[in-house]
């Protein structure tokens, strides 16, 4: 398992995570499949990026990788994070 996932391809799996969080902030959309219709912001906030946090908790874990925790726990977090830095910079 260590093996297979190298520091390196880690790297780019949270490149990956701050390429979905910050598009969901950018570009606010609907997606529709027949009579289904999600948004792109509540897919990545609500569905995705916690599933992802889960996953990086696991796998701080399994790797014994501290850091891992860090990101697993701010995807987690990434709607709140997102509305505090909003009332930081935008204001109340």
């Amino acid at each position: 398992m260590a093996k297979f996932l190298t520091d390196k391809k880690l790297a780019v799996s949270i490149l990956l995570v701050i390429l979905l969080w910050i598009s969901a902030i950018l570009w606010n959309f609907d997606i529709s499949i027949g009579r289904f219709n999600i948004n792109w912001l509540y897919f990545v906030f609500f569905k995705l990026l916690p599933a992802l946090g889960i996953l990086y908790i696991f796998l701080a874990f399994l790797l014994k990788k501290w850091w891992l925790v860090l990101i697993g726990l701010a995807c987690l977090f990434s709607l709140f994070i997102s509305m505090f830095l909003g009332y930081l910079f935008l204001g109340p």
